[in-house]
């Protein structure tokens, strides 16, 4: 991960620092970008953060003299209007485009203070928000379960769990910018909104995921992808006398000695008998075979209604396990020909396979008394292993600080081999050596105007006697009219040999 690429003149000012720096909003009214003029930007402040869940998100606020009234006939109204945010160093350079946002639920925020001073106020959020709100408003005649998806494949998006997901946001396969992860997961059932599921995707494949410049929706910079993977180079380097403020801390949050992952991970089974009928009353003829009358008075609920036929396989052990999804499932002529009975004849009047994942819709008839063996119904079925667990620690870091332990679970796990582990255990392996490093947590603001900087990125700075190393965790930018601009970083230290 690397800063933005600007265009040279601009990189050239930057590093000079002699022009101030120019600040263009956007904002969408009436299905067209309009500028702000400059001179009424009293203050522009924007963050970018790392979110715990693994996305990226980022937010702005603006605050822009309305003096002229502008802006008064959108007061209280004008939520998810974009506004494009473009920076530019003084005269005549190009603007560099690095941000669209959205505005937020209180809309144009018209203030009247005292000495008749009009502001408006705006909080601005990125598309993540949007796609954060994407189970309010679901669309419930889309299926929420995927089967058989890769984790990301831009060649093939129908089949890609990513591309898949974000359609479901309103995002297209031209939308998204992403790395090829060629694993599959057998079942994928979405529980949270799209960026909750994308940002799972993105902490089990350590991919960065963002709403970025360059595109809506970023989902990259994975080590199990197939593109090869960019040597991690250190994008800026700031010197002492360029930083006005320098904080170091330990990042004692970060540290952890043991790591605990438990799965309820889905595996695909072969072709089996997953519905067999037991209901009782049931008898046992000569031979110790179960048979279940179907004589008058007696009627049985699959007789009289849709009986729902729930799946499930006996595994190895014996026991009893529910099926979560099944295909390649019996036609009814199978099913009907796999009929075993005494008297009838038995068949089906009704045989609904295709609108429930997990059971069949069925009822069963008999043109005259008798006794029925079996009626069974096979497919390939996916079950949950629950079982699944891998725990990992350090025992030289256990032994000096006893056991840290993070726990962590998520859905999106897979036993893919990946350098002769499965996903899941390498992944273990790789967060691991991640968290045992005792890290500092570096602080820094200059009024250098890098902001063409984003999260996930290298930055060195390089003092009189020290020179630390330290990958982006969240940054702000600080436009005020009449003030020096300033950038900040919070940067997770890097030490060599790691990562």
């Amino acid at each position: 991960m690397k800063f933005y690429d600007i265009d040279n003149a601009l990189d050239e000012a930057i590093a000079a620092a002699e022009k101030p720096v120019k600040i263009k909003i956007e904002i969408e009214l009436n299905g067209n970008f309009q500028s702000v003029f400059e001179q009424d930007i009293i203050e522009a402040n924007f963050f970018s953060i790392k979110e715990a869940a693994g996305g990226v998100t980022s937010r702005g606020e603006l605050i822009i003299d309305n003096s002229c009234n502008f802006f008064s006939t959108f007061g209280g109204t004008g939520s998810g209007l974009k506004v494009k945010i473009s920076f530019s160093i003084g005269e005549g350079l190009t603007y560099f485009n690095r941000f669209l946002f959205y505005v937020d639920d209180k809309g144009i925020q018209d203030i009247k203070g005292s000495g008749r001073k009009k502001v408006v106020q705006l909080g601005l959020r990125d598309l993540s928000a949007k796609l954060k709100k994407s189970d309010q408003a679901k669309d419930w005649t889309s299926a929420a379960v995927f089967v058989y998806s890769v984790i990301c494949d831009k060649t093939q998006p129908v089949k890609s769990l990513v591309h898949r997901i974000a359609k479901r946001g309103g995002l297209e396969t031209e939308d998204i910018d992403c790395s090829t992860l060629p694993v599959t997961i057998p079942f994928a059932e979405l529980k949270g909104n799209v960026w909750a599921e994308l940002s799972s995707i993105a902490t089990a494949y350590r991919c960065h995921l963002e709403c970025a410049v360059e595109k809506p929706l970023v989902f990259a910079h994975s080590p199990y992808q197939s593109e090869p993977i960019q040597e991690k180079e250190c994008s800026y380097t700031l010197y002492g006398n360029e930083i006005f403020y320098l904080r170091t801390i330990e990042k004692s949050e970060h540290y952890r000695n043991t790591v605990r992952l438990k799965l309820n991970m889905p595996v695909e089974l072969v072709r089996q008998e997953i519905w067999r009928y037991n209901e009782p009353p049931v008898f046992y003829d000569d031979f110790f075979q179960p048979y279940y009358p179907f004589k008058y008075p007696l009627v049985r609920e699959i007789e009289v209604c849709k009986y729902e036929a729930v799946y499930s396989v006996i595994d190895v052990d014996g026991k009893e396990r529910p099926v979560i999804f099944a295909d390649r499932i019996d036609s009814e002529s199978q099913a009907e020909n796999s009929l075993k009975y005494d008297g009838g004849k038995f068949f089906y009047s009704h045989y609904d396979v295709f609108t429930n994942y997990n059971r069949a819709v069925i009822t069963l008839e008999k043109q005259s008394d008798g006794d029925l063996y079996r009626a069974s119904i096979h497919g390939r079925p996916i079950v949950r292993d629950i079982n699944r667990s891998y725990f990992l620690g350090d025992d030289n870091e256990v032994a000096a600080n006893g056991i840290v332990a993070v726990n962590v679970t998520n859905s999106y796990f897979s036993d893919y081999e990946i350098d002769g582990k499965a996903q899941y255990e390498d992944w273990v392996h790789r967060e691991l050596a991640d968290r045992i490093q005792r890290r500092k947590e570096i602080t820094v603001k200059t009024h250098k105007a890098l902001f063409h900087a984003r999260v996930g990125a290298t930055v060195t700075i390089i003092l009189k006697n020290e020179e630390l190393k330290g990958e982006i965790n969240s940054f702000s930018l600080r436009y005020r009219r009449d003030h020096a601009f300033i950038t900040t970083f919070k940067l997770s230290e890097e030490k060599e040999g790691i990562n």
